[in-house]
């Protein structure tokens, strides 16, 4: 399993490093037979990213689970981006997580990945 980031801060990417498996910015993404975790992030108060839209337009049949990245003051639009992938294409929301993500969100990820034989 390969994690894809989508991140503008750098925080998706310090959540990666911290889960401890290989993974690659959402631009750098090349094609392959390895399912995907995609780590993404809510903007506009819980949209998707234009950068997620596009690689799962092309790529969503390798995902297999989202986490996204977002802030709680923004209330029911927490982590929204999540929610609405996984509703409009039948993905796993995994977590919703704030900044780069707390020990206890890094092991919800790992525990996942375990689960899905990495």
């Amino acid at each position: 399993m390969l994690i894809v980031v989508d991140s503008l801060t750098g925080q998706g990417q310090r959540f990666a490093k911290k889960v401890g498996h290989p993974y690659v910015d959402i631009q750098d993404y090349v094609e392959s037979n390895e399912d995907v975790l995609l780590l993404t992030r809510s903007f506009n108060f819980g949209e998707v990213t234009h950068e997620a839209k596009a690689f799962l337009k092309d790529h969503h049949k390798k995902v297999v689970g989202v986490a996204v990245s977002g802030n709680k003051n923004w209330g029911a639009n927490f982590g929204a981006a999540g929610i609405k992938i996984s509703r409009k294409l039948g993905i796993d929301l995994v977590l919703k997580y704030e900044g780069s993500g707390f020990d206890d969100d890094v092991k919800v990820v790992q525990a996942w990945l375990e689960g899905k034989g990495k």
